[in-house]
């Protein structure tokens, strides 16, 4: 994951706030040339099951740290985005709960917005 984890003095794994762009996080997991192959499925599965969140876009940079080339993602576990404590409370709800929530939070940002609309952009209420 594009958060580094670290061991410390204790011997327990911590959290850093080191970010890794997806391109590096490609070859630290030893995927690219000569190596494991089938990075962009595995990861588009890992965001499908929302192991993986896309948190932010960064450009890379040269050895003179200027930036160039077009934005690369920066992938982060949903804990690193909102919290442990946020993302764990909502495992035992129902995907009908989790959809009508994220429906009442888009009619919250985009008031105009109608439910044809927003049913296009998130997909069908689940069964």
């Amino acid at each position: 994951m594009d958060v580094l984890t670290e061991t410390d003095s204790d011997g327990d794994i911590i959290w850093t706030d080191k970010q890794v762009l997806s391109t590096e996080l490609k070859h630290l997991a030893g995927f690219g040339k000569g190596g494991e192959k089938n990075f962009q499925g595995i990861t588009t599965d890992l965001m499908m099951k929302t192991y993986l969140v896309t948190a932010d876009f960064h450009r890379r940079r040269n050895k003179k740290g200027a930036e160039y080339g077009m934005p690369v993602s920066v992938l982060l576990p949903p804990e690193a985005v909102w919290g442990y404590d946020a993302v764990t409370s909502v495992y035992s709800e129902s995907p009908h709960e989790s959809w009508r929530r994220i429906v009442e939070r888009v009619q919250q940002l985009y008031p105009d917005a109608h439910d044809a609309e927003i049913i296009n952009l998130i997909g069908k209420e689940p069964k």
